[in-house]
């Protein structure tokens, strides 16, 4: 059983024959992008982090005043009753 078919078992999904075959290309040229990554060749002293930005360069965390109702609603495309207007999207 290939992973195509093993995946459309797991998910209990149907794929056409022509999806399995755009899902195969798919999963292939992920993989051979995973391979290239993994034979970059890095520089020996690059530190491992699991942190993206040092923590210790941010600003405390200090309370601010807000802004006013009405500066909130200045640029406002639409408002009602002070309140800012928006399309419905749940019915």
């Amino acid at each position: 059983m290939n992973t195509i078919d093993r995946l459309e078992k797991l998910s209990k999904l149907e794929f056409s024959k022509k999806e399995k075959e755009k899902f195969q290309a798919e999963f292939e040229n992920i993989i051979n992008f995973v391979n290239e990554i993994a034979e970059l060749k890095l520089p020996e002293d690059l530190l491992e982090t699991d942190e993206a930005i040092a923590l210790d360069s941010l600003r405390g965390d200090e309370p601010q005043p807000g802004l006013q109702q009405q500066d909130a609603l200045l640029n406002a495309p639409q408002k009602k009753d002070g309140c800012f207007v928006a399309p419905l999207v749940v019915e």
